[in-house]
């Protein structure tokens, strides 16, 4: 009882930082000019409200069960694991499409100083999750925990390759690669898209092991 009472205050507290970094992204990003920020945003809207199913699905785990589920709901875990892989596997995959589609519209010019703020400030919010997270699930063990501090590692790769795309345009203005300057975003958003589809990938091969077993 005590490490269900541990997970859930984890993803409660999971759930306001990711909402908090969300409604960041979305409003820097239309600031910026970013589609990047844009859809970093919605990624972390979309993983609030997964980590509100993985809430609702640790609550649930803890019950005896109902007359229509004898053996009470061990196996809705594994199940959730997999549909948030799947949807962190959609993500990583709309993110190439979106950065190919950049490159090939010649990039995008940004207001760099609200992109950089941001990749500044929430690449710190991500990371002190991950941290924090992880930490705390070494006593834990929970496979929900395990996968939102995977989302919160991510989400900070995604925004540090964003604060790298951002530094590189800043550094190329007023240079002979200025021309060069809109292409860092969306060529560092796609190689980052390709670099980190192999992790939902993995939650969901595990969690399909463990529903057919």
């Amino acid at each position: 009882m005590q490490r269900n009472l541990a997970e859930q205050r984890l993803l409660r507290q999971s759930i306001w930082a990711t909402g908090l970094v969300s409604a960041l992204g979305i409003v820097l990003g239309l600031l910026s000019g970013s589609l990047s920020i844009v859809f970093d945003g919605m990624f972390s809207a979309i993983d609030a409200a997964v980590s509100l199913l993985a809430l609702f699905t640790a609550r649930l785990v803890t019950s005896e069960g109902s007359p229509r589920f004898q053996y009470g709901y061990w196996h809705v875990e594994p199940m959730v694991l997999a549909f948030n892989g799947g949807v962190l596997m959609l993500l990583c995959a709309y993110a190439f499409i979106n950065a190919v589609g950049g490159i090939l519209d010649g990039g995008r010019d940004l207001a760099l100083d609200w992109a950089l703020g941001y990749t500044v400030l929430v690449g710190g919010i991500c990371f002190s999750m991950f941290f924090y997270e992880r930490h705390a699930n070494r006593r834990i063990g929970s496979d929900f925990v395990r996968l939102d501090t995977q989302s919160w590692l991510i989400s900070a790769l995604i925004t540090s390759a964003l604060l790298l795309a951002f530094a590189m345009a800043w550094a190329m203005q007023g240079t002979r690669f200025a021309h060069l300057a809109p292409y860092a975003d969306p060529a560092v958003l796609a190689v980052l898209a390709l670099c980190l589809v192999p992790v939902p990938i993995r939650t969901v091969r595990r969690a399909l092991g463990e529903i057919f077993l």
